[in-house]
């Protein structure tokens, strides 16, 4: 009996399985759905990361890579080999070089090996062709093989250090180069990185390392790179904090060494530089002191014979003074004397004639006795005898006087030959002294040059590089991080809306059969048999679904996204290895399973506590009451009959409509959230490349300029037909800090106010108003100033070369890609005390056209005015970055869109199972077709409406939430949704639901009437 009792309660279990397909399979599909969703969006980035783990141990990633701008010596390697903890040591080169890719040079990143082998860190992944086994001989990477470059052609590499032709032997895939896009940067051509190149140590050091190294260092090897693996690191995952912990430990060890290593040999480099420089410094100040001890000795002797000659000169011009002045008396009195015996002269030519009268007379006359005027003239004879002995005596004195004057000249010219001979000595002492002089400046200088060579001598830099440094590995970690992100919110509300709906339909499905239930506690059944029904009903529709999602989810979601990621942004080749969390496992079960059951067992109780007479019978309907639409006279007159049945109906079943509006509410959310973050994300680019960046190419100089140069550079490029304006800056990366936030960013430093803004849209992003630029502070990008917690009127520090300054941000701008600070030149010049030098140009073109863009080139190139970068390249390049998170969040809405679908027909059909005797009754009195479709499916209508609309906010929310999560340092996606988000997400629900009530209409039709009418009473 006891066996018969069992085998009729399972039949009967079975029976109500099949009996209600259509429910058990809504359940069990929309359990599925959700698990699957939730278990494998959440098991993708452990998929993700634990793939490219494999991916990066089977090539022999290196844990760690040291690079030292002195080098390493074989000393140096055998030390490193010897500590504890290394697996395995490689040695050689890495360079920046210029190739020919595409008609132009293109910088490349050179490494270089002892021998290629299969145990060699970083094995390259050989794609086609062999390992190199001479000198001349390379491997390149598959992008540079895409440029046209084959098997067996030629290629030349450059840089500064030399040139060399090397013969393609293979093509490879890298594995410190997985990304596609983002290859890192280069000292040479434009500053990017177009791929890598491979060759041997051997014959090929002078293109990594100056030959004046080898002779500072006195080393005939050298090696610049250092790559280690350490033992048992490949037992933890690289992206893991695990793996990070592990080999710091070597990694100390390692830079401890070298650390000293290099400050030793920097000690020993200037010791001996300094030694001879103190030795030539004592020579030197020996010699200038001799020097100055001969040029102040006769400086001494030269200032004496200057002052006797002083001395003599000042004498002599006394005695000239006096010569003068008795020369000039001696002159007045001779004149007076002159005059004189003129006169007397006169008087004695008179008197002589006279006296010849006279005498003649007295010849014919000799007796004549003398006549008185005989007497006068014998007086004047005398006068004049003495005025002639007055004269001789003055001629006499005047004689003397001119003597003094020859002896006056004569010392003059003694005096002028000393001076000259004391002039002559001078000079040639002078040219002595500057001769010895100009050896000791010589001297100096040499001991000048000779510091700044010994200042010159180089610390040595040392540079450690970790799966953090290496850029590839850093993108994916960055995409990882990405899919996290959304992992971690988007499937939580799309299993949370699952689970309520399964749950609300197994509390329906007991309510439902509490009749059931009366009638097998009637027959003997014991209350934990009726429950274990449910219980199993649950196991069977739930978990087994659980199970199913959970291996199909993590099987299809990780696979699929992992293998967009590699098709779109890196080129790894490897098998997806599956990474399933049990703690997201154990998740996935207990949302699924476990608050399903509980709240079926809750219902399950709270009905069998009931006397079974009383489950017996039909729960009583709800009363009809009055609805608040009633007391709205305006709306409730203009309704019809079926209309107000539909409003009583939905407002009289409160936990159904409420039920109903947050599945589909949040169904329309995902939807919402869905095309929100794909426009979010793919409007980025022409937001950036278009509405911010208004510039069409960017000129990277190649050196720093002064601003009268680039004055003439930007004319000179004016007069071009290719370009219409140009606008020269300084284009630098800094730190910027606050509030002890260090934070990478660029700044660009612009000469004209005016200018700058024909590329570049400095805009509120808050009110769209333009920004008005000025010299009193920084313009932030918003997304930097985000970061650092800083608005209009903070000040911030700026890190420029070393030297933090600090600056008022004036205004935040709108930006969406990478964080920029700008400066007016004027601002920059005042803050840094320092000329503004510029290194970058932005230019607008007439035309995009190749012709145009080669043309520009070609005379860029000629007169050496820098290297063009185009902005379609850049915003090409980050398009194709964010491709394939679009594509992941189009498998997002698709399952959105699934959900709904589901949510959607498992609400109706409760609704409808819930109501057969209602609608048994309306179909007896005679309710067409057509009527009795719009009686239940009108609230369908009705309700996927309203919740549709409330969908609208918590879709906003739930998009907000997500898209400032997912967003990098780097990047501000898109924060508005369009109306077209929330257009099409609630034309899919609408949509939905009216396939579904084409759907269900079969099942209304099924419904029999006299079945459904029957009663127990």
């Amino acid at each position: 009996m006891v066996k018969q009792k069992k085998s009729v309660y399972w039949k009967n279990l079975w029976k109500s399985i099949f009996k209600s397909k259509a429910r058990f399979l809504s359940i069990f599909s929309i359990v599925f759905l959700g698990a699957a969703f939730f278990a494998g969006l959440r098991n993708t980035p452990g998929t993700m990361m634990k793939t490219m783990d494999a991916y990066l141990d089977k090539y022999h990633f290196a844990d760690l890579t040291y690079m030292a701008t002195l080098g390493f010596n074989d000393e140096d390697i055998q030390q490193i080999e010897n500590i504890q903890g290394i697996a395995r040591i490689d040695y050689g080169y890495q360079f920046d070089a210029l190739t020919m890719m595409n008609d132009k040079l293109s910088g490349v990143k050179v490494y270089t090996t002892q021998t290629f082998h299969q145990d060699m860190i970083n094995l390259p992944d050989l794609k086609e062709g062999k390992f190199p086994t001479q000198d001349n001989e390379c491997l390149i990477d598959v992008e540079i093989a895409k440029s046209g470059t084959q098997i067996g052609d030629k290629i030349e590499i450059s840089n500064h250090q030399g040139e060399k032709t090397f013969t393609v032997v293979g093509i490879v895939n890298d594995v410190r180069y997985i990304a596609k896009t983002d290859r890192g940067t280069n000292t040479l051509g434009d500053g990017t990185n177009s791929g890598y190149i491979e060759i041997l140590n051997q014959n090929n050091a002078f293109l990594a390392m100056p030959k004046d190294l080898y002779d500072l260092r006195d080393e005939k090897t050298l090696y610049n790179q250092i790559s280690v693996t350490v033992k048992g690191a490949d037992q933890y995952n690289l992206f893991s904090e695990e793996y990070d912990d592990y080999i710091e430990d070597v990694n100390t060890k390692i830079k401890s060494y070298l650390s000293l290593k290099m400050s030793d040999l920097y000690e020993q480099l200037t010791s001996d530089a300094q030694k001879k420089l103190d030795d030539a410094q004592k020579e030197y100040d020996k010699g200038y002191q001799t020097y100055s001890d001969s040029k102040n000795t006769f400086d001494t002797k030269i200032l004496e014979a200057k002052i006797q000659l002083t001395n003599a000169k000042m004498t002599l011009a006394n005695k000239e003074t006096e010569y003068l002045k008795a020369q000039s008396q001696a002159s007045e009195e001779t004149q007076k004397m002159i005059g004189t015996i003129e006169e007397t002269s006169k008087e004695l030519k008179k008197d002589l004639d006279e006296l010849e009268k006279q005498l003649e007379h007295f010849k014919e006359n000799p007796s004549i006795a003398t006549v008185p005027e005989i007497d006068e003239v014998l007086k004047d004879l005398q006068s004049i005898q003495k005025t002639l002995a007055s004269s001789s005596t003055a001629i006499e004195g005047f004689s003397q006087l001119n003597e003094a004057g020859l002896q006056i000249q004569k010392a003059k010219l003694e005096i002028q030959q000393q001076e000259n001979k004391l002039t002559l000595e001078e000079l040639k002492t002078n040219h002595q002294l500057s001769e010895a002089k100009s050896k000791l400046d010589d001297a100096h200088l040499q001991i000048t040059d000779a510091k700044e060579q010994v200042d010159q001598i180089p610390k040595g830099k040392l540079y450690t590089l970790t799966r953090h440094e290496n850029a590839g590995i850093v993108n994916y970690d960055s995409n990882v991080d990405s899919i996290s992100s959304i992992a971690n919110v988007f499937p939580l509300m799309f299993f949370l809306v699952s689970a309520l709906v399964s749950l609300t339909t197994m509390t329906r499905m007991v309510e439902e059969q509490r009749g059931q239930s009366g009638t097998l506690r009637a027959l003997g059944y014991s209350k934990w048999d009726v429950i274990k029904q449910y219980i199993v009903y649950v196991i069977l529709a739930t978990f087994i679904a659980c199970a199913l999602g959970i291996v199909a989810g993590t099987q299809f979601f990780p696979r699929i996204i992992y293998y967009l990621y590699s098709l779109m942004l890196f080129q790894v080749r490897m098998p997806t290895l599956i990474s399933s969390d049990y703690i997201i496992t154990l998740q996935t079960i207990f949302i699924s399973v476990f608050v399903t059951m509980i709240a079926t067992l809750s219902v399950c109780i709270s009905e069998l506590n009931l006397m079974p007479a009383v489950l017996m019978r039909p729960k009583a309907p709800k009363l009809g009451k009055r609805i608040v639409l009633e007391k709205i006279d305006l709306i409730w007159k203009r309704l019809s009959f079926n209309q107000k049945v539909t409003m009583r109906n939905i407002f009289r079943y409160k936990k159904r409509f409420f039920m109903s509006i947050i599945g589909i509410a949040g169904c329309t959310a995902l939807i919402i959230t869905g095309f929100g973050i794909k426009y979010s994300v793919s409007e980025v680019i022409d937001r950036q490349y278009q509405k911010v960046l208004t510039y069409d190419a960017q000129v990277r100089l190649e050196d720093e300029v002064s601003v009268t140069d680039a004055k003439k550079y930007q004319e000179n490029l004016l007069k071009r037909d290719e370009v219409t304006n140009v606008e020269y800056v300084l284009n630098q990366s800094v730190n910027v800090l606050k509030n002890k936030e260090d934070l990478y960013a660029t700044l660009v430093v612009y000469q004209s106010m005016e200018n700058i803004q024909n590329f570049i849209s400095f805009h509120d992003m808050q009110n769209n108003k333009k920004i008005a630029l000025n010299d009193d502070g920084v313009v932030l990008s918003i997304k930097t100033a985000e970061l650092l917690g800083v608005g209009v009127n903070d000040t911030i520090d700026i890190e420029i070369a070393g030297t933090k300054y600090n600056v008022k941000v004036a205004s935040i701008m709108e930006n969406y890609f990478m964080n920029f600070v700008y400066m007016s030149q004027t601002l920059y010049e005042n803050t840094t005390s320092q000329d503004l030098k510029v290194n970058h140009a932005f230019l607008n073109m007439k035309k995009l056209d190749q012709s145009y863009k080669t043309s520009l080139e070609n005379y860029m190139n000629e007169h050496h005015y820098g290297h063009l970068a185009y902005l379609d390249g850049s915003s090409s390049e980050f398009s194709n970055q964010v491709q394939s998170l679009d594509i992941v969040i189009i498998i997002l809405i698709l399952c959105a869109g699934a959900l709904n679908f589901i949510v959607l027909y498992n609400l109706t059909n409760i609704n409808i199972q819930e109501r057969k005797s209602e609608i048994a009754t309306i179909k007896v009195l005679g309710f067409r077709r057509k009527e009795v479709y719009d009686y239940i499916f009108r609230e369908n209508i009705l309700l996927s409406v309203i919740g549709s609309l409330v969908g609208t906010i918590f879709g906003f929310v739930l998009h907000q939430f997500i898209i400032r999560t997912v967003e990098l340092d780097l990047t501000m996606f898109v924060r508005e949704l369009t109306l077209s988000s929330y257009l099409i997400a609630i034309a899919m629900t609408l949509g939905f639901t009216f396939l579904i009530n084409l759907t269900m209409r079969r099942v209304l039709n099924k419904v029999n009437m006299v079945e459904s009418l029957k009663s127990i009473e």
